[in-house]
């Protein structure tokens, strides 16, 4: 009964006020009377529409209220028509609504070789959820297969987390992967040794260390093993030093130094790459690592103030928390 008689009194209202537009000679007061007629019928059409609307779209009720009343002032008599076309569309023609909930889609097959991974979905972050909570172990080989292809920094700590799958066959073909990974670094150092052995030269000494660096770098040597390989690391640095002082040299000295948790020695070295002609903020972070295990609190803030400002980054992290 409301609706019908706020219907009668929009279309009565706003007769009489296109009646004074199109039937009399403007003058003040029937630019007055056609405002106010107008008014009236909008405001009795804007409270028969949000009677209307479905709930969701009733609150907030002031600017629901409020975009009626305006859409429909603002266009005199094809506001009301569009208003009222659309209210009819939307209740009496509603949307279909689609009773399936899944979309099936096709398994995507796991890159296979070092071409197949650019453009694909499968990242290192996908491979390793596939390895801790795919449930098929042919999925989860096929995985392991995948990651050979990955850069060796991604690749081996995905490979070591494949040894702890509960299927031999991944176990085996990730110790496997390891395992040349391992094969390849130790013949370039045998390599390298043998050239040195020819003609000792610093350029050598420095990709021996390198190798044995990239062995703990990766994680792939533990324990003695890996004290081992750092000894190894610092030993042919410094032949390299005592043939040829170089900053690169000195820097990768100083990270194997802090791996050793010698940090006071490892200040000294960096220091020396950084006067060497590296830059300030090449060396910074190492620096300030330095300084902080060796609980010089002052000098690691100093260095810290050198690191990058892109948010996001863990340097502008630190700096941040540091600040």
């Amino acid at each position: 009964m409301m609706k019908a008689w706020l219907f009668l009194q929009t279309l009565a209202f706003e007769t009489i006020g296109f009646y004074i537009l199109l039937d009399k000679e403007m003058t003040q007061m029937h630019w007055v009377g056609f405002i106010s007629s107008h008014a009236i019928a909008c405001a009795s059409f804007t409270f028969l529409c949000w009677i209307l609307l479905p709930k969701k779209y009733k609150t907030p009720v002031i600017s629901s209220v409020s975009f009626l009343f305006f859409f429909n002032f603002f266009l005199p008599l094809f506001g009301m028509i569009g208003t009222a076309a659309s209210l009819l569309v939307a209740l009496y023609i509603p949307r279909k609504q689609s009773l399936i909930t899944w979309q099936e889609c096709e398994e995507a097959p796991l890159p296979q070789s070092p071409g197949d991974l650019s453009g694909t979905q499968f990242g290192a972050g996908a491979l390793r959820e596939i390895l801790l909570h795919n449930d098929d172990p042919e999925r989860r080989l096929l995985a392991v297969s995948a990651i050979r292809h990955l850069p060796k920094p991604q690749a081996v700590p995905l490979l070591q987390l494949a040894l702890k799958d509960l299927s031999d066959d991944v176990r085996l073909l990730a110790y496997a992967s390891l395992e040349t990974i391992e094969s390849q670094i130790n013949e370039a150092i045998s390599l390298f040794k043998g050239q040195f052995q020819y003609r000792e030269q610093a350029s050598k000494a420095y990709e021996i260390a390198q190798q044995y660096w990239e062995l703990c770098y990766l994680g792939i040597a533990e324990g003695a093993l890996r004290k081992h390989y750092l000894d190894q690391a610092e030993h042919y640095l410094t032949l390299a030093n005592n043939i040829s002082p170089n900053a690169s040299s000195y820097l990768l000295l100083g990270r194997v130094m802090l791996e050793q948790q010698r940090p006071k020695d490892a200040l000294q070295c960096l220091t020396q790459a950084m006067d060497g002609g590296l830059r300030v903020k090449q060396v910074a972070p190492y620096l300030a690592e330095a300084a902080y295990e060796a609980g010089d609190y002052e000098t690691a803030k100093y260095y810290i103030s050198y690191f990058p400002e892109q948010k996001g980054e863990k340097l502008s992290q630190i700096k941040e928390y540091w600040a």
